[in-house]
């Protein structure tokens, strides 16, 4: 799932900017080629957005029931791993769900900004067609993965150790820390780059100087 929602929600605002500079680009060329060309654009658009849609559908229904069947061997084992797979869970849950809004929100009416409503036209842009949420889930998502490889690797590599100092608090860390480090590296940057410019949302695309740029390239 998560490799499909990735390229999905990456690649879904480049394909809408183009689509918009391809239409510019063609208005110069003869009048069959300015109405073909956009026409089969938002063709591809709305082929693309179906299956994203489809698929943003069957990851969250299914990590619904992974997250039910976890939730009831979580009440009867009480283990910290299980409370660390259902965190995971939930982070894949909530980035399909939020695939899913972009989507729906693209096969309804698309994304407008007319600037009358500034705030509206800032949190559609960073929120739907930003695909901020969808980027802090899956962020989230590897993050939890790291935190439970080195959960697993500590308590069979060094048991011993792990029995004695293994606190239920670092638990709670460890769900924690994939949720705050998700908001630290995508929400707040995605929060202070992204703008508006002539009609066309920019995700992390406004930066105060090149150098930062770079490095968000990198």
């Amino acid at each position: 799932m998560e490799p499909a929602g990735q390229l999905i929600v990456d690649n879904f605002t480049e394909m809408i900017q183009n689509a918009d500079s391809n239409a510019i680009i063609n208005s110069t060329v003869k009048l069959t080629t300015t109405l073909t060309n956009p026409t089969r654009q938002m063709l591809s658009v709305k082929v693309v957005s179906t299956v994203g849609l489809m698929v943003g559908i069957t990851g969250s229904v299914a990590n619904i029931v992974v997250l039910a069947v976890l939730i009831a061997a979580r009440r009867q084992y009480k283990s910290n791993v299980n409370t660390l797979i259902i965190n995971q869970s939930a982070m894949d849950l909530f980035a399909c769900l939020s695939v899913v809004a972009i989507y729906v929100a693209m096969l309804t009416h698309g994304f407008e900004y007319r600037g009358n409503l500034q705030v509206v036209d800032a949190v559609i842009c960073v929120v739907l067609e930003g695909g901020v949420f969808a980027a802090v889930g899956m962020t989230a998502g590897k993050i939890g993965l790291i935190v439970i490889t080195l959960e697993r690797y500590f308590k069979i590599v060094h048991a011993i150790a792990h029995r004695n100092y293994y606190r239920n608090w670092m638990t709670k860390v460890g769900v924690a820390l994939p949720w705050i480090g998700a908001t630290c590296l995508i929400l707040f940057p995605a929060i202070g780059t992204t703008r508006i410019v002539h009609g066309r949302c920019l995700r992390m695309g406004v930066w105060p100087n090149e150098a930062m740029a770079k490095v968000k390239e990198e």
